[in-house]
């Protein structure tokens, strides 16, 4: 049981994502291949697997996960599932917000939730990636590979 429902999140989450490919722009400048290609493959390949795994889930005679000790694996692992809804929140505010600003908020809050020791030197530094990387990939992006992010 535990397999299907781990199936059914990641075609939810995979579709998400598929959805969002679907507004990058087609290739450009007699490219070849536009920049929504290679994500397709990694999640068509994700579809793929996540098929076969259910495929498995139904020919298997017992399941190899069960839900015993889930409480206690999310009191200590809390920070897995926080993770995950932040990963939906930033697919979900990448369209609306654009890259820079929601890849800036996603940073700051996956600093925040992964760092165990707050110091004044981590938080400069973690305040100072999470503004200075998206802008910057934003920049390589639009002027080197020509690609325009949302």
């Amino acid at each position: 049981m535990a397999d299907r429902l781990f199936c059914l999140a990641l075609v939810v989450l995979a579709g998400a994502f598929w959805s969002q490919t679907a507004e990058l722009p087609g290739p450009t400048g007699g490219a070849a291949l536009g920049p929504a290609f290679f994500p397709r493959v990694i999640l068509s390949l994700i579809f793929g697997l996540t098929a076969i795994l259910l495929v498995r889930s139904f020919v298997a005679a017992e399941q190899a996960v069960s839900f015993q000790g889930l409480g206690t694996f999310l009191r200590v692992h809390w920070r897995v599932p926080a993770m995950v809804a932040m990963l939906s929140a930033y697919v979900a505010l990448l369209g609306l917000a654009g890259f820079v600003l929601s890849s800036a908020i996603f940073l700051l809050g996956g600093f925040a939730l992964l760092i165990r020791e707050y110091s004044k030197p981590v938080l400069i530094a973690s305040l100072a990636l999470a503004m200075l990387l998206p802008f910057t990939l934003n920049r390589v992006f639009e002027n080197v590979l020509r690609i325009v992010l949302p």
